[in-house]
């Protein structure tokens, strides 16, 4: 019986935590203890009228549907915000705006919701001092949440390097990938990773990724693709297919930014797979170091974020029902 090959596969691990995450959940219980007495107090205040509860009511469904949509975000939180009238959840509603930009890193935007926050806290957010600053010294909650995001703002700023990859030289080498969800054009880092760059423009050139799929996508994350396998309708091959010859580790020193070209490999190997490749949809840095990073999305990258949030089939994980075909890889003068 002939022996298949392993995937070429990536593996996941855990994103590290931003400072801001972990000062919410170091917090969190004071936090939804809070809330609880806030609400109960505002619910308490209100129970003789009761157009003004349901009201109140309203106001949470407003920000609850606001968090648990599928395109929850900074923007639709804001947008929810605006209909709350309730001070309390109107905070929160900006606190829950500035978490999403944190995560952005859109520091300056997200400094600029807790200012709105403390515009519409009650006292418990804004006046009312806990002992939870440096060393003890005591700071309002909202006042601690700007200064966590400050500092991690410009931590982020002075280490740029180590979560976002330089500008493409002036003349870079270009391929355009058309698919069947639109156009993908991606720069090479010839002088970083000159052989994975030499390798994916030759194979390119030679045709090599017309007609092969889009095999594996985690949702929001990364896509994988290059291997001649995926043209054919045998799922249980795809992710083992590609030249017998595979491509020399390199040490871009790039990193697993929005928008990445990298080498996809077998698990346990130290050298990239011949063809196989992943775009990242968002940043993912936990496969920094690991993998080589030789490229970057320069147009086309929502076309990537759409084809990594396609639905998945239930037979075979991280894999999209729908599967979305290169029809050709061209070099671009």
């Amino acid at each position: 019986m002939a022996k298949h090959k392993a995937a070429t596969e990536i593996s996941i691990a855990q994103e590290e935590r931003s400072a801001f995450a972990e000062f919410v959940d170091q917090y969190k219980w004071i936090g939804l203890g809070l809330l609880a007495v806030i609400s109960a107090g505002i619910l308490w205040k209100s129970k003789a009228k009761q157009a003004a509860t349901a009201e109140q009511r309203g106001d949470w469904k407003v920000l609850y549907a606001a968090t648990t949509a599928d395109d929850a975000g900074a923007a639709t939180v804001a947008e929810a915000a605006k209909k709350i009238n309730e001070p309390s959840v109107a905070a929160i509603a900006r606190v829950t705006q500035a978490a999403f930009l944190t995560n952005d890193r859109e520091y300056a935007d997200a400094e600029q919701a807790l200012a709105q926050a403390l515009d519409d806290a009650p006292a418990i957010f804004s006046k009312i001092k806990f002992p939870i600053g440096a060393d003890g010294e005591e700071s309002t909650l909202l006042k601690k949440m700007e200064s966590s995001i400050a500092s991690e703002g410009k931590w982020m700023e002075a280490h740029k390097s180590l979560f976002e990859n330089p500008d493409l030289p002036e003349g870079a080498p270009r391929v355009e990938l058309n698919t069947t969800k639109g156009k993908i054009v991606i720069g090479l880092y010839v002088e970083q990773a000159p052989q994975h760059a030499k390798n994916f423009m030759k194979l390119a050139s030679e045709g090599y990724y017309d007609g092969t799929k889009f095999h594996r996508t985690v949702q929001g994350g990364f896509i994988q693709g290059g291997d001649p396998n995926s043209r054919n309708d045998e799922p249980e091959t795809w992710g083992r297919g590609g030249p017998d010859t595979k491509v020399p580790k390199e040490d871009s020193g790039l990193v697993h930014a929005a928008g990445a070209l990298a080498a996809a490999k077998q698990g346990g190997q130290e050298d990239s797979s011949g063809s196989q490749f992943y775009l990242t949809a968002t940043p993912q840095h936990q496969f920094d170091s690991g993998y080589v990073v030789y490229g970057k999305v320069i147009e086309g990258l929502d076309v990537v974020e759409e084809i990594s949030n396609g639905e998945q089939r239930e037979d075979k994980a991280e894999t999209p029902v729908e599967l979305i075909e290169i029809t050709s890889a061209t070099v671009l003068e």
